[in-house]
């Protein structure tokens, strides 16, 4: 619906504009009159006026005057002039000021209408033409509101192969997700930031909260609240800033590797970390994925060094030459409690690593391992599981982390064998005297064991500890020891193809007829028929 202004000193004029008119059929629902300037301006304060007819000649003031009122202040008006005047000046003045028609009264209200209808289509141009402009504010509010958060989506789909590193599927991606890049056109400089420890324990809360100072951090000093840029969360503790590069001009290495030590000291200082930036080679968005690739190695394999800017142009990788130590040495060490000692010697032994150039995270995942197998044997040793008192050491995030570098895999050794110990010793002080005698028994089945032996391993009179065992038991240790040493041989005829006689001397028989017979009267079986018999039985089923 639309409300009309009909402004004119001659009140006859106006009624009859009023009255010939058919307002409904031109949908308009108001007629507003007004019989000079003053008025009119009054009822264009308290109404929307869509058409404005008009006198030219009125006292105080005339139409002109009050038409260059309107469009100062109500553009989307449109004005149409009735006047009893054909002077041209003022139909050149008025039609300059945008009036939709100029007629000589008296006017025929059917063209009256006609020129009304015409308006009307105007104004309602006017009406949808606002509102499409209104709504495309309002997406592209929205849109740029959350650009940012679209187009690092975009960087994380890339990088992560959700979208195919081809220039087809990237360009399609870019249209389809309104991204203002050319993928053959602008090319981005990587610089890979990563978090290689926190000083302090952090929950995930707080890291969340740390990860989002650095972010900030980031986007002052390395980025540079640059409009063009892109800052993407690679991973817990790892961002990737996309630079800009023209591709004709050269960036400023030295201004960059500036603004990434002042980085890095600022996170040292404000938010207890060590991190390090690694700065790539410049390429365009279908390059990226090798490119950011490239940076990860470099990070996974930077083991010895922290607070430090890496540029990849500048890296030359040297194999530094590394024998393990041996380690036999360690686990006699834990065997007589000296666990202070071996802590000592890999700390030293750790250290000497940080000076080797190229070394990388292979060195240590080695070390790990051949580490592991110390524990390993020292806790199976004492008769425990050594993947319950290890699970979280072991776990793969853990082991992860401690290859990370030289100063996690130090952490890491000393926290295993801590955890080692203190589980070994917690279970010994709780094992009773026939515990440790039946462990003991348990770790020497492959030699010969002695009474005495027994006697002095859990300190107790040799008589005292024969008649205890049988009371316990119910057999005697001599017994018990040749049972366990057949429950054994048993274990290995039926799931391993050792010979007999390896068998007998695995389970401290160096006599093998004696073997045999001590076997046949366990089992009323020899080994061989023994054997034969498992095996025919298990083929059976």
């Amino acid at each position: 619906m639309y409300q009309i202004l009909i402004v004119d000193d001659e009140i006859h004029a106006v009624s009859a504009i009023k009255s010939g008119v058919d307002w409904a059929k031109l949908s308009v629902s108001k007629v507003h009159a007004a019989y000079n300037i003053r008025q009119a301006k009054e009822v264009f304060t308290k109404h929307v006026i869509d058409i404005m007819l008009c006198d030219i000649e009125m006292p105080q003031g005339n139409g002109i005057e009050l038409l260059t009122w309107v469009r100062e202040h109500y553009t989307s008006t449109e004005s149409i002039f009735l006047t009893c005047h054909s002077d041209f000046t003022y139909a050149k003045k008025a039609l300059q000021l945008g009036s939709l028609d100029y007629m000589l009264k008296p006017v025929r209200y059917n063209e009256l209408e006609s020129v009304l209808q015409k308006a009307i289509e105007k104004v309602e141009e006017k009406r949808e033409r606002h509102a499409f402009n209104e709504t495309y504010k309002h997406y592209f509010r929205l849109w740029s509101m959350h650009q940012p958060i679209l187009m690092e989506r975009f960087w994380q789909d890339l990088l992560h192969q959700v979208i195919p590193s081809n220039r087809a599927q990237i360009r399609e991606a870019l249209l389809t997700q309104n991204i203002p890049y050319q993928e053959d056109r602008e090319q981005f400089l990587p610089v890979l930031i990563s978090v290689q420890r926190w000083y302090k324990e952090l929950t995930s809360r707080d890291e969340k909260i740390m990860e989002y100072a650095l972010r900030n951090a980031a986007e002052d000093m390395i980025v540079k609240r640059d409009k063009h840029a892109q800052l993407v969360q690679m991973r817990n503790g790892t961002l990737l800033v996309l630079l800009p590069v023209n591709v004709q001009d050269v960036y400023d290495k030295e201004l960059l590797r500036q603004d990434c030590d002042l980085y890095i000291a600022s996170c040292n200082r404000y938010f207890y970390c060590d991190l390090s930036c690694y700065v790539g080679k410049s390429g365009f968005i279908y390059e990226m994925v090798n490119k950011v690739e490239a940076l990860n190695k470099l990070e996974t394999n930077n083991v010895t060094q922290n607070n430090k800017v890496f540029f990849l142009d500048e890296y030359s990788k040297k194999i530094g030459s590394i024998d393990l130590i041996p380690m036999i040495g360690w686990l006699e060490m834990l065997k007589q409690g000296a666990e202070e000692a071996i802590y000592i010697e890999t700390v030293q032994y750790l250290n000497s690593w940080k000076s080797i150039e190229g070394l990388d995270a292979g060195s240590l995942q080695r070390f790990c391992q051949s580490f592991l197998q110390i524990l390993y044997h020292f806790i199976q040793l004492k008769g425990l599981q050594a993947h319950q008192i290890l699970a979280e050491h072991t776990s793969p995030e853990r082991m992860s982390l401690a290859i990370r570098s030289v100063t996690d895999l130090q952490n890491w050794v000393k926290e295993s064998l801590q955890q080692a110990i203190k589980y070994c010793r917690t279970v010994e002080d709780s094992q009773t005297d026939i515990d440790k005698i039946k462990r003991f028994i348990t770790q020497n089945l492959d030699q010969s064991v002695s009474r005495m032996d027994i006697a002095q391993h859990v300190h107790l009179h040799p008589d005292y500890l024969s008649r205890m065992f049988k009371k316990e038991m119910g057999v005697s240790l001599v017994e018990y020891i040749s049972e366990e040493r057949m429950q054994l041989a048993k274990e290995l005829l039926i799931k391993t193809n050792m010979s007999v006689s390896g068998i007998a001397v695995s389970v401290g028989y160096s006599n093998f007829s004696y073997f045999a017979k001590m076997f046949k009267k366990s089992t009323q079986l020899n080994p061989l028929e023994f054997r034969e018999a498992k095996a025919s039985l298990l083929s059976s089923k």
